[in-house]
């Protein structure tokens, strides 16, 4: 893409007063990971890859099934049984050529976290397991990436952005301890307003892109959705030192 054409791409990022060409070019050179390409991921991925952000390392072991449809807009009738990841890399990629999308076919787990996390900027979890949560939280700290954490069930949804580097800030083990005996169904089990899941993953997107660039960044907080009554909520919140995690 000409100099001409990518400034007029991103001129209305460049209008305002936090952004700058540096920004744009920070955007372009990281690498961002994506745990999860459901109904968080799709409008994650898909608002990422149009701000800018050329590297993306998406992983999620499912394939499309009818009941994704309403929520996970990537996808389509057609796309039923095939895997996620890999039609959500052709998407983008129609969107936005340029985007690089290193699409992968597997589960995030102690196993292979820490390979996906290698040469990474920032992760976002847009999964729907406690434990998984918990895990990459734990991979996250370990390594010093921030992390951007998502989730939505029912009416309600939760963003909370994580990031080690910053001194007496809370992770996500400090807030939700971790239990054994949790029963962790996904959140299709209990039920899921389609437009919520994506207000949260577009919220990530931004947290994300603001992370980034060091814009009024919000690590330390703990927002609350619900989109029947229409409230947001912000809890500050503060770093367990008993955390076995982060302490």
């Amino acid at each position: 893409m000409g100099d001409e054409n990518f400034l007029l791409r991103n001129s209305r990022h460049l209008l305002l007063k936090e952004f700058s060409e540096s920004s744009i070019e920070v955007l372009l050179k990281s690498r961002i990971l994506i745990v999860g390409a459901g109904g968080l991921g799709c409008p994650a991925a898909l608002y990422l890859a149009t701000a800018g952000v050329k590297n993306i390392r998406w992983v999620d072991p499912d394939k499309v099934e009818i009941s994704n449809l309403p929520r996970q807009i990537l996808f389509s009738e057609k796309d039923v049984n095939v895997p996620k990841v890999i039609v959500g890399k052709k998407m983008l990629n129609n969107i936005v050529p340029a985007v690089n999308v290193d699409a992968i076919e597997e589960k995030a787990d102690e196993t292979n976290l820490g390979k996906l996390i290698s040469g990474c900027n920032i992760v976002l979890d847009c999964t729907d397991r406690f434990k998984t949560r918990h895990i990459i939280n734990k991979y996250c700290v370990e390594n010093k990436v921030p992390l951007v954490i998502g989730s939505a069930v029912g009416w309600s949804g939760q963003l909370m952005v994580v990031n080690s580097s910053e001194q007496n800030t809370a992770c996500y083990a400090c807030v939700f301890e971790e239990n054994p005996e949790f029963t962790d169904d996904p959140c299709g089990a209990f039920g899921i307003f389609s437009p919520l899941v994506g207000t949260v993953g577009l919220l990530q997107a931004g947290e994300a892109i603001k992370t980034l660039l060091k814009i009024n960044q919000t690590t330390g907080k703990l927002l609350l959705l619900n989109a029947l009554s229409l409230n947001f909520d912000r809890i500050n919140l503060t770093k367990n030192m008993n955390c076995n995690v982060c302490s």
